[in-house]
């Protein structure tokens, strides 16, 4: 009788369900979209980020008589590989070593003593698991730097910062005397940082150049990471069992900096947090915005379907008068509000699913260049929003439907 009731009452009124059909169809597509996007953008945003540099770098610990006394200490550059060891050693996206040391640089009759960095551009590590290995290097970590000419692929080539070339009246092409061995300077580096004012060239060949084989001074570390929140901050060295086990195996740069240290023998490991604050409140915000504009959306479709019945509700004043003189009482004529929207709901969920997955595939493709991932609890919350845009929206009608009084409408239809 009740699905009767309802495909009679959908027939008398097919511009008016079509329409409410359509504004939950479009409304979830969108609410789905951007939970989708909520799901995988801080991944997606946090590797666009990682191209402008490093969040972890690490050091030498030096401590007690050594630190006293200014002795400088260096990391193992074997060590470097054991990075994608960790826990967490998916999100580490590049990491890239440096040794930087003191050197007498000739160009001319001018003489300089200037910070020589040793570095790699792009070299392949191994990897377990894997057989192409892991790319390292400069291109790994800071790939926006600014480069007139090529970075060096040859033990006698040399890249120099674009305030020193400046400085020494140097530009591509040209040729350096460093610690009396000739090099070529294949490229100009401008970053607008403190690289500017370096001379940059093969690690190997300035360990080589300097008989320290082996040593770095430091590493620098890309790693995708989860927003710090109000638990990232404590002290691991305060925290229970239990609460050291969820900071640790929680992607913050803090945990993962930690990890870092265990595996680098006398190593520090810190976050640049500068850069790990900002990237926590522009993923804070961006989320926010997300859960924002999708109840903004909820709500702003919700009121469009109950507008849309209310309307209806005007054209039916009169059988539901009749139906509550017969002996309907409010439960029943609820009932077919509330049945006619979980029918509408279901019909736009699905509608608004099948709209959403090409939605976020157009929204992937022109902002980030990729498809976002569809997880398996997108059908289900589709399903559901869809359902509480349409509770939501039956909810007025239903309130003025139990006020009508079948002896005033009875006697207007005289």
């Amino acid at each position: 009788m009740l699905i009767k009731f309802l495909l009679r009452s959908f027939s008398n009124q097919k511009k008016a369900v079509l329409l409410m059909a359509a504004a939950v169809t479009v409304g979830t597509a969108v609410v789905s979209s951007l939970i989708t996007i909520s799901l995988d953008i801080e991944r997606k945003l946090s590797r666009e980020l990682r191209s402008f540099g490093a969040n972890i770098i690490i050091e030498p610990k030096i401590e007690g008589l050594a630190d006293i006394s200014g002795q400088r200490r260096f990391l193992r550059e074997d060590d470097i590989k054991k990075a994608k060891t960790i826990f967490w050693r998916h999100n580490i996206v590049g990491i890239v070593p440096f040794l930087e040391l003191k050197s007498e640089v000739r160009s001319g009759d001018k003489k300089e003593t200037i910070d020589t960095v040793g570095t790699w551009y792009e070299k392949t590590l191994p990897e377990a698991g894997f057989e192409k290995g892991f790319l390292a290097g400069v291109r790994s970590v800071s790939p926006s730097w600014g480069m007139d000419g090529n970075w060096f692929n040859k033990d006698n080539e040399i890249v120099i910062g674009s305030s020193l070339a400046q400085k020494l009246g140097h530009s591509k092409g040209g040729s350096l005397m460093i610690d009396g061995k000739a090099f070529l300077v294949s490229g100009i580096l401008e970053t607008g940082g403190d690289e500017d004012n370096k001379l940059f060239m093969d690690l190997g060949a300035l360990q080589t150049l300097k008989n320290m084989c082996g040593k770095i001074s430091y590493v620098e570390v890309s790693a995708l990471t989860t927003p710090m929140d109000e638990f990232a901050y404590r002290n691991p060295d305060t925290m229970s069992r239990a609460e050291y086990e969820k900071w640790y195996c929680t992607g913050y740069v803090t945990s993962i900096a930690k990890q870092l240290e265990e595996v680098f023998y006398g190593s520090k490991a810190k976050p640049v947090w500068p850069v790990a604050e900002r990237e926590g409140r522009l993923l804070g915000r961006i989320r926010f915005l997300i859960y924002f504009l999708s109840l903004s959306v909820l709500l702003s479709t919700a009121l469009g379907v109950s507008a849309t019945m209310i309307m209806g509700l005007l054209r039916r004043t009169g059988e539901i008068g009749l139906m509550k003189a017969m002996g309907a009482d409010n439960s029943k004529i609820a009932g077919i509000f509330i049945s006619e929207s979980i029918l509408l709901g279901l019909t736009g969920g699905l509608a608004g699913y099948i709209l959403s997955r090409f939605l976020t595939g157009y929204i992937g493709m022109n902002i980030f260049g990729s498809v976002f991932v569809q997880g398996s609890l997108l059908l289900p919350v589709t399903i559901g929003s869809a359902f509480l845009i349409s509770i939501l929206g039956v909810m007025i009608p239903v309130r003025k439907a139990l006020k009508i009084k079948p002896a005033i409408v009875l006697k207007g239809l005289e």
